[in-house]
């Protein structure tokens, strides 16, 4: 009677270890399921939310504030879910880190080339002055900056006007000043009164 007792016991205590191992196995299986599902739906949502953004570099500085928040959602998040003992718990506390490092990168690809996305540049130097035009393709406007002696690649804007196609040159208008560009020539530049030779970046 006693070995018989004894036996059923052991085989109750097996199931159960046995149902307990298949049942953690099965909620890492869930949560790795739900990590996955969560990362894709990130990248889709970032990435697309910083396209229709299209950010400038006007508020590129904007990632230092974008990224505390994001990881101060998914940490909040993931002690919420200690809490009350769910075991997605751990995929936020993974993703407080796995999220700003995901936005990061989409901004970084964004502002790569950025300038070349967005303007057609020419430079150009009078005697010891390094000039450069930038002819926007999103809109209408020119500038024409300053680039002599600038640090970390800023530039004082000497004129800004919009700008017309008229066959195979282009026509700068800034106020009364009018000036053209003519087989990679500036002609009209207020400073010379010859044609300048442009380079234009590649």
């Amino acid at each position: 009677m006693f070995y018989l007792l004894n036996s059923l016991l052991k085989q109750r205590n097996k199931a159960y270890t046995t149902t307990l191992c298949v049942s953690k196995k099965m909620n890492s299986k869930t949560i790795l399921k739900y990590g996955i599902g969560i990362l894709i739906l990130e990248i889709i949502f970032i990435g697309l939310w910083i396209y229709e953004l299209k950010p400038d570099p006007s508020i590129s500085i904007g990632i230092v504030l974008i990224l505390p928040v994001l990881f101060g959602i998914n940490l909040i998040l993931g002690i919420i879910f200690r809490l009350l003992k769910k075991p997605f718990s751990k995929i936020f506390f993974v993703n407080s880190i796995v999220c700003p490092l995901i936005f990061y990168a989409f901004w970084n690809l964004w502002f790569m080339n950025w300038a070349e996305r967005n303007y057609v540049e020419y430079s150009f130097g009078i005697e010891n002055q390094k000039l450069e035009i930038s002819l926007s393709k999103t809109s209408e406007y020119f500038s024409i900056s300053d680039k002599t002696n600038q640090k970390n690649g800023s530039t004082t804007g000497l004129y800004f006007g919009k700008y017309e196609r008229i066959g195979d040159s282009i026509k700068l208008t800034d106020g009364k000043n009018e000036m053209f560009i003519f087989e990679n020539k500036l002609i009209g530049f207020p400073e010379s009164l010859n044609k300048i030779k442009l380079k234009k970046a590649e």
